[in-house]
């Protein structure tokens, strides 16, 4: 397997990693992973996965690299929280993996990276629940990439093999932001309320949501983003539509009592509001009661 001429390395193996691993490894391409910490003894990550309406759960296992041997690695594949995403360059540079290295990143929320490595964003609207049994995935939704990752044949040819509809954008930035309003409204609303994600199609939210979104399509146009107030809520109601019985990121984090995104999602919005003189009312009564109900 190390001799394949472009094999993957996916750090950060939680729902969404798992999604990804579960399709490359379909594909049959090969794939490895860097556990958070060292596990001795351990020559394999294993978990469980359902695929999507599947009544079917398989074992699933993805070898574990070792942390001297990155001679073979010629991408790699970051699905983190937005909050480790600075530590997971910082260990790729200690561990010395090659500079020219093609670099994936899936994550929520926001974060100002300094790095001279070749990056790509990869965006998703697939619903995926982890829990500490099986990972299920339980929305159908799209995958974006910045389409100059296409600049790398091989790593492209593995793409479209691995992901038949993934769709390469030539303004991803403006696809991040979109996704980064979307997960502002659904994923601290469906926290606060412990709901899952079809609830907020009920209408005892429409007005709150209308505001969030008002909010940040001001916010949008202070940074040169056109966005508009009923596309963004179409686009909420779309996404909650297809996620329905999907429990959001953040709700499982506060669930599992993990570190959630939410500083790096409505904070960052805040913080972004603040520099430019924007008001975000709604958001930062919600970022409050949020902090109320979850400050550890």
């Amino acid at each position: 397997m190390s001799e394949h001429p472009k094999q993957l390395l996916l750090v950060g193996a939680g729902a969404i990693g798992q999604l990804i691993a579960h399709q490359w490894q379909r594909a049959k391409l090969p794939l490895v992973t860097l556990p958070r910490t060292p596990r001795p003894g351990s020559d394999f990550f294993d978990y469980h996965f359902r695929d999507y309406q599947s009544a079917r759960t398989e074992l699933c296992r993805i070898p574990i690299i070792n942390d001297s041997d990155f001679s073979s690695i010629k991408a790699v594949f970051i699905a983190v929280k937005a909050y480790d995403l600075e530590d997971v360059f910082r260990r790729l540079d200690k561990l010395g993996l090659p500079n020219d290295r093609p670099v994936i990143c899936a994550h929520n929320g926001l974060v100002d990276l300094t790095t001279s490595r070749p990056c790509y964003t990869w965006i998703t609207t697939q619903g995926v629940t982890r829990s500490n049994r099986v990972t299920e995935h339980k929305g159908l939704g799209s995958d974006w990439i910045d389409a100059r990752i296409q600049h790398h044949q091989q790593l492209t040819e593995q793409l479209h093999s691995a992901f038949p509809n993934l769709h390469f954008d030539s303004d991803i930035k403006a696809r991040q932001w979109q996704k980064f309003c979307l997960n502002c409204v659904i994923n601290p609303l469906t926290a606060v309320n412990q709901c899952l994600n079809g609830e907020l199609l009920k209408e005892q939210y429409h007005e709150q949501q209308r505001m969030l979104v008002s909010e940040l399509v001001s916010l949008s146009q202070a940074l040169g983003y056109n966005l508009s107030t009923a596309d963004l809520l179409i686009l909420v109601e779309q996404v909650c539509e297809a996620t329905a019985e999907n429990q959001s990121s953040m709700l499982s984090d506060i669930k599992a009592n993990r570190k959630t995104e939410v500083d790096a999602l409505t904070g960052y919005a805040l913080k972004k509001a603040a520099e430019l003189g924007v008001n975000l009312p709604t958001h930062a009564a919600l970022y409050h009661q949020f902090n109320q109900l979850y400050l550890r």
